[in-house]
C-alpha cells in the first residue's frame, strides 16, 4: 500500500452509520470480521452480502474458530444481521443499521 488513493477505490458509509459505530468498542477480532462485513457489502454498494467463513479466514487471516466467535459476539451484541444461513454460499450479513 504505497499511495492509497480515493480514485482506486473507496468505501461509502453513511456518517450516521460511521458515527453509531464509533459509540461501540469492538475488540479485535470482532472488528476484524466487522471490516470484511463492511467491505464485501457497503464495498460494492450492497446492503447486505452471502459470505463464506472461508472468506472471513482468507480476508483476516483469522482461525475458523476465531471468526465464529466475533461473528457470534457481532451478532449478540446487535452489531450485525445474520440473515440466513444457506450451506452452499455461506451466510447472509448486513450491519445493523438500526444501531443509533
Amino acid at each position: 500500500m504505497a499511495s492509497p488513493q480515493k480514485e482506486n477505490g473507496y468505501i461509502a458509509i453513511s456518517s450516521e452509520l460511521f458515527e453509531a459505530m464509533a459509540r461501540f468498542r469492538i475488540p479485535g477480532e470482532c472488528e476484524q470480521v466487522l471490516k470484511v462485513i463492511i467491505r464485501k457489502t457497503y464495498g460494492f454498494n450492497k446492503k447486505q452480502d452471502s459470505i463464506s467463513n472461508s472468506q472471513f479466514v482468507s480476508s483476516t487471516g483469522l482461525k475458523k474458530g476465531n471468526v465464529s466467535r466475533a461473528l457470534s459476539k457481532l451478532i449478540t451484541n446487535k452489531l450485525v444481521i445474520k440473515i440466513d444461513n444457506n450451506k452452499r454460499t455461506g451466510c447472509t450479513y448486513q450491519i445493523n443499521v438500526g444501531l443509533s
